[in-house]
């Protein structure tokens, strides 16, 4: 297997660098290879799309085994809006498009990040559940009568995604998750060419 030299991971919030790291390094991706772009505060939308954009034109400086990983909550605007939003500030510069393929990957957690903790979480604990794209989890109550999500369930969460079958994920995963899991497969694999 060759090795990941470096992927930034651009991120809003602790909780979403916890999920992105427990899937790369369950994918096998030595840790020392993951730096991370946290929001230093203000806009988390605004930040990440600028930063994905900035970490996109450094990429073209350098050789193959890198990429950068970012996660943007959906937060009900829809997910082609959110991409059209980062592609955008891409084509203005003349970058390439988001690609994970091409190690250039963005992740839409919809409605939020909490809805696939939620589903991952209870996929743990072997209490599958039904969750919808459009609850506002981080803000409402939780789906059914689970506690909420909870720091230390981020991580396990992510290596949770990994372990799922992204050919035949289970019939009541979100759609947008089963689209990220294909997304993070290809993108870990175009990172270690």
């Amino acid at each position: 297997m060759s090795r990941v030299s470096k992927i930034i991971l651009v991120h809003e919030g602790w909780r979403d660098s916890a999920f992105a790291r427990g899937f790369l390094l369950a994918a096998g991706v030595d840790s020392r290879a993951i730096e991370s772009r946290p929001n230093p505060g203000g806009s988390g939308h605004d930040w990440v799309k600028n930063q994905f954009v900035g970490e996109v034109a450094n990429l073209i400086r350098f050789s193959e085994g890198r990429g950068v990983l970012a996660l943007l909550d959906e937060d009900g605007k829809g997910a082609a809006e959110r991409e059209r939003e980062v592609e955008e500030p891409l084509k203005v510069r003349r970058l390439p498009s988001i690609s994970a393929r091409a190690g250039r990957c963005l992740l839409l957690p919809t409605r939020n990040l909490e809805t696939w903790l939620y589903w991952l979480s209870a996929q743990r604990r072997g209490s599958p559940m039904e969750v919808d794209e459009v609850t506002d989890y981080k803000r409402d109550r939780p789906p059914g009568d689970v506690p909420r999500i909870q720091n230390a369930d981020c991580r396990p969460a992510g290596e949770a995604l990994h372990r799922l079958n992204h050919a035949e994920p289970p019939q009541s995963c979100p759609p947008m998750l089963v689209r990220a899991l294909g997304y993070l497969r290809a993108f870990v694999n175009a990172v270690r060419r």
